[in-house]
């Protein structure tokens, strides 16, 4: 997919805007991002699914409230919360930044760079975040990691530490047709020939899960696009 919009864009003779395009067209890209002036990233999904997944993460609940982004990536949803009115950004990974992964920090630093210079990141991987390296934010977001997690509850307790009132994961799920909470294991490269994908949760698992680390409230949406994946929203109380 090319950056530049259509031709008849009187933006794409601008050299500006093509020293901003090639520069994104040269580097490797998760998100599909907007950077206007008909530039958008060669993402690996449609902008379309990270629109409307943030439509769900964000509802109601990011004006004016500090926003830990967990997995950040090339930071959409980072970028989306503080267009959303986010009073404080926090975008946080270390995977997908390092040479264990296709990904490049490079990708972030040039889209916040266009799109929100105030955005914070660190490089920080999840053993390491606690209250007192990154801090308590009012949202925390963890999106599309839970799964590739080797022990995602160990995980989960440690990151509910950091949200005050909500926590919202989005992740791939299994086990639909088993009543109790269960997570099925891919020992190897049974989901999607990838063998970072450890874990399919289903919907009880989840919510029984986070009810368990302190959000007695939780909102469960299936994912606008893929039907085997869905959306937590957890709240610590009414």
């Amino acid at each position: 997919m090319s950056s530049i919009g259509q031709t008849h864009d009187a933006n794409s003779a601008n050299p500006a805007v093509q020293q901003l395009a090639a520069q994104v067209n040269a580097l490797p890209w998760h998100h599909q991002i907007d950077f206007g002036n008909g530039i958008l990233s060669p993402g690996k999904a449609p902008i379309s699914l990270f629109r409307e997944q943030a439509e769900i993460y964000f509802r109601d609940i990011i004006t004016g409230k500090s926003f830990l982004d967990i997995g950040c990536w090339d930071g959409f949803n980072s970028f989306e919360a503080r267009r959303r009115g986010a009073s404080r950004v926090l975008a946080a990974d270390h995977f997908a930044w390092s040479d264990q992964c296709w990904g490049d920090r490079a990708s972030f630093e040039l889209a916040r760079k266009h799109l929100a210079p105030e955005v914070e990141a660190i490089d920080i991987d999840l053993p390491d975040m606690t209250p007192d390296t990154v801090g308590r934010f009012d949202v925390v977001l963890f999106a599309g990691v839970f799964y590739h997690l080797r022990h995602p509850f160990l995980v989960l307790e440690n990151i509910a530490r950091l949200s005050k009132e909500w926590l919202i994961i989005e992740t791939h799920m299994d086990a639909a047709n088993v009543p109790q909470p269960a997570m099925i294991f891919y020992p190897t490269t049974e989901l999607a020939n990838d063998p970072t994908n450890w874990w399919g949760p289903n919907r009880a698992c989840v919510e029984a899960m986070l009810r368990d680390v302190g959000f007695p409230h939780v909102e469960f949406t299936p994912n606008p696009q893929h039907p085997n994946r869905g959306i937590f929203r957890a709240k610590r109380q009414q």
